[in-house]
């Protein structure tokens, strides 16, 4: 089995067999879409840091601390809830508001009053939420920040709510940011598999991008160029097939590559880096492809092509097939250090 190439000028590019490769391609999120950030139903009975609750005490004392003549509760006023998810409450104290629906935090507070009233009781509303609000930009008609409802919007409702996407479904992908994690998803793909419809969280960022997706073939084929991808899943089999399959005088069918930049996760599971390389963001690989073994082509069947991916087969006469791969061996060596023989 061919593991890598060495060139001179370049250093070493990675050269993976694909029917080794599939099994160890699978990698927790690397395929999963937006399906890896799924997350429970927005919950709006739950106080959150940046939300606002308007409290009011009673006491139903005669001697209790806000009873008069004429009252026997007082309005303490709003109190907003700080980034470590407490609030200042006169007379209780410093409380945990976040995590709380907002009955729990009038038992909170009828507590804290204890010491120094006879019969207190609290009431809590929520009079302002600061903290479940979304944006959704990029290509979309009317981008702007939304607030999520106790209906539990899902991504497709937010994409609704900006007014839809503003290029074709099959030129768009969707990016989900939240805090410092990451997903997407082309837009076909979220409308063909439910679980890429999400729930939207507080604080989600929701980016509609347009990407002509597409890839390249070039070499010995019938039909050789670019191909943009249709809905649905678009498989390395149907890949050479749309470009016409293998000229059957020319081809080198024992040396067909896919030209990819792969996750550093997917990376490291086919020892392409080092398991402890700190490695973040796409890595370049060239999967090997022999079509004259049955093997191959059962892999070739159920691998699915990426937007960018590159296929190139060389001539059987002797092409030179390290300097058709000359430039994305460079750009693998700019990316990740070489693996070791």
């Amino acid at each position: 089995m061919e593991n890598s190439v060495r060139l001179a000028s370049t250093g070493q590019a990675p050269v993976v067999d694909l029917v080794a490769a599939t099994p160890a391609r699978s990698s927790p999120g690397s395929q999963a879409g937006l399906a890896r950030l799924a997350a429970a139903k927005f919950n709006g009975g739950i106080l959150r840091p940046g939300d606002t609750v308007t409290v009011r005490i009673f006491d139903t004392s005669e001697q209790g601390l806000v009873s008069t003549a004429s009252a026997t509760s007082l309005d303490l006023g709003s109190f907003k809830v700080d980034n470590g998810g407490f609030i200042d409450v006169p007379y209780a104290g410093r409380l945990r508001a976040a995590g709380s629906t907002p009955s729990a935090l009038q038992g909170r507070i009828a507590s804290g009053l204890k010491g120094s009233s006879i019969s207190p009781e609290a009431t809590v509303f929520v009079s302002e939420t600061g903290s479940s609000g979304f944006t959704v930009n990029g290509a979309v008609n009317q981008a702007g920040r939304f607030n999520l409802t106790t209906q539990g919007e899902r991504v497709l409702d937010a994409i609704a709510l900006a007014g839809g996407p503003s290029s074709p479904s099959g030129e768009t992908e969707v990016t989900v940011i939240r805090g410092r994690d990451r997903a997407s998803a082309s837009m076909d793909r979220l409308l063909l598999d439910q679980a890429q419809n999400i729930f939207v969280q507080p604080g989600d960022q929701i980016f509609l991008g347009r990407d002509a997706t597409s890839f390249t073939s070039f070499g010995a084929f019938a039909s050789p160029g670019e191909f943009r991808f249709q809905p649905g899943e678009l498989t390395l089999a149907q890949a050479v097939a749309r470009s016409g399959g293998l000229l059957n005088d020319r081809a080198n069918a024992r040396r067909v590559y896919l030209l990819r930049s792969e996750p550093a996760d997917v990376a490291r599971n086919l020892g392409v880096l080092p398991p402890g390389d700190p490695t973040t963001g796409l890595v370049p690989i060239i999967y090997r492809i022999d079509m004259k073994q049955p093997a191959s082509l059962f892999a070739m069947q159920n691998f699915p092509m990426r937007k960018g991916d590159i296929l190139y087969v060389p001539d059987s006469a002797g092409a030179d097939i390290r300097r058709a791969l000359n430039p994305f061996q460079a750009a693998q060596q700019q990316t990740t250090a070489a693996p070791p023989q």
